[in-house]
């Protein structure tokens, strides 16, 4: 009976693959590389503990109670002092708290997105990103990636052929700093070329810097975000503290021009009212004293051993025809067979070897490339990425010689 009830945007929504996948990873014994999910015993658990009980004990009738839309001031505050030292300027009207940057996105695709718009997305992206824009029945167009960041001819002929059509695209969607799924750090070239064609051809561009902190390598240095190079208040900039503190405080950023983050803000509140309080208040007394920074620079160390970890053990296990990236910073690497394989294949032989990873068509908005797949060396140790891609290897050699 409830099925003719629902609305064409309900019924358009469609369920993931990868969901089916990823139960099938997380079988007992299964080595899984599949989910993002950060290091369990980085989490500052000690000191979040000690954290909360200050503050509700000092705090807590206020912090238990409703807060601002908006967000906590303090909060704000801290988030640009942070992002000020990457080169961002932003007023604290320019800054909106949100659940995490996935509902940042979902804000992205409410405001801006009509039914059939178009929106332009790195081909491959994040899963989470496709589904929030699909949510709102958007056009998709992937761009093709290369070693460096986004093809900007492609890019450009893109709009240029949809502006034929009569058609602009709303905005393009990027993820310049170890980018999810590939790993790519886009270089300042490649980013100031976004930025041009934008302004060229009137299009916004959502900056998703979910991992920008995350960089353990040297070449970061060299670049800057789309942000901080932005004149016009074109760039909608994304950020998020589950990737530095622990996904489950539920916390990230949106920050734009103030006037349209009043929409937003007008958005978020008929979604959940307003942000908690007091993980709000939480992140803030975390970020005193340098206790965060501290913190990030200890999941530099833990994520570097990890990614040399698994690139080690892939050049040790891998046929010679498998490529794979080999990013500075982030949580993926970005394997590719030879063509006219299906990673699909392959991840059921894997499986049976009691090892998981995310096949990479689903990063694609038309799912057409194949023979792609996604590994995070984010979430286990050493050890066990070593006994995984061991497993993966075999697993490899043997769909590669069938």
């Amino acid at each position: 009976m409830w099925e003719r009830k629902l609305s064409e945007r309900a019924l358009g929504m469609k369920g993931s693959e990868i969901r089916r996948l990823f139960r099938l990873s997380m079988r007992p014994g299964v080595i899984s590389f599949a989910g993002g999910l950060p290091d369990p015993g980085s989490f500052p658990k000690e000191e979040a503990s000690h954290v909360l009980s200050r503050l509700l004990r000092e705090r807590g009738e206020v912090l238990l109670q409703y807060g601002p839309a908006r967000g906590d001031e303090k909060l704000v505050e801290a988030i640009r002092e942070r992002i000020k030292r990457r080169g961002m300027e932003v007023g604290p009207r320019e800054v909106l708290i949100v659940s995490g940057a996935q509902q940042g996105l979902d804000l992205c695709a409410k405001l801006f997105v009509n039914p059939g718009d178009v929106v332009l997305v790195e081909a491959p992206t994040f899963i989470g990103a496709l589904g929030a824009f699909r949510n709102y029945q958007a056009r998709m167009v992937g761009v093709p990636m290369e070693e460096d960041g986004v093809d900007l001819g492609a890019l450009e002929d893109t709009v240029r052929a949809l502006g034929r059509e009569g058609i602009r695209p709303k905005f393009f969607y990027t993820i310049p700093n170890f980018q999810n799924p590939t790993g790519i750090l886009t270089s300042q070239e490649k980013r100031r070329g976004v930025l041009e064609l934008a302004r060229k051809y009137d299009f916004l561009i959502v900056e998703d810097d979910a991992y920008g902190e995350l960089g353990f390598g040297a070449a970061e240095a060299d670049v800057r975000s789309i942000k901080a190079q932005d004149e016009e208040g074109r760039v909608l900039y994304l950020g998020s503290f589950s990737k530095i503190v622990s996904p489950g405080i539920r916390l990230g950023w949106v920050a734009g021009p103030e006037p349209l983050i009043d929409r937003f803000e007008m958005a978020k509140q008929m979604l959940d009212v307003c942000p908690n309080p007091l993980i709000q208040a939480m992140v803030v007394e975390l970020s005193k004293d340098g206790f965060l920074d501290g913190h990030v620079r200890r999941l530099w160390e833990i994520y570097r051993s990890r990614r040399d970890a698994m690139v080690s053990a892939l050049r040790g296990h891998m046929p010679e025809s498998v490529r794979w990236t080999e990013p500075s910073g982030g949580f993926y690497l970005w394997v590719t067979l030879p063509d006219g394989r299906d990673a699909i294949d392959l991840f059921h032989m894997a499986v049976k070897r009691k090892v998981a990873f995310v096949i990479g068509s689903a990063f694609y908005p038309d799912e057409s490339v194949r023979n792609v797949f996604r590994l995070s060396f984010c979430h286990e140790p050493e050890e066990v990425i070593e006994e995984g891609i061991e497993r993966l290897g075999e697993a490899t050699q043997a769909f590669l010689a069938r």
